[in-house]
């Protein structure tokens, strides 16, 4: 069921990634809403496929993008990777939890794919001002979540109240 919500949820954020992001923008910093919903993929959903989803999310946003497809994927897999290694660890039910792991997730898979675009030339800002915008994509990201967040909270505390159940019995 959560796989078949999963493609328009991705068109919906592909579409406001295109079309509405300078109305998204606060100066030059913007959300990265593909991200977003990859990290979400990943904290909401245990699995073994859950980081090849993520994958697959953000090479969407790779192909809408102009230039190589492929930088913001190969970023993503390993922070992918390390979240759910992180899951086993922690429990990321709460959702002050879910904020800060994607909070960090962003930050670094936008500081990554933005230092490989400056070291490969396709940008040339500063690289303060890199940092500096990548952080902000990060801040901005984890709030625009907020709301995401809550709303697979409230889907999944049916599914978590009934599991609470089974373990009693």
């Amino acid at each position: 069921m959560r796989s078949l919500l999963l493609v328009p949820i991705v068109y919906v954020a592909a579409v406001l990634q295109t079309s509405a992001v300078d109305l998204l923008a606060v100066g030059r910093v913007t959300p990265d809403l593909l991200a977003m919903t990859a990290i979400v993929w990943l904290i909401s959903v245990p699995g073994p496929r859950a980081l090849l989803v993520a994958g697959a999310i953000v090479l969407v946003g790779d192909l809408i993008a102009p230039g190589r497809p492929g930088v913001g994927m190969a970023w993503m897999l390993p922070i992918g990777y390390a979240i759910t290694r992180l899951r086993r660890h922690v429990k990321t039910d709460h959702m002050v939890v879910q904020l800060i792991v994607l909070w960090a997730a962003v930050t670094l898979w936008a500081s990554a794919v933005g230092i490989t675009f400056r070291l490969t030339g396709r940008i040339v800002s500063p690289w303060p001002t890199l940092l500096a915008n990548t952080a902000g994509t990060g801040i901005y990201t984890a709030g625009v979540s907020l709301p995401i967040l809550m709303i697979t909270g409230w889907i999944r505390e049916p599914l978590r109240a009934r599991q609470i159940k089974m373990a009693e019995f």
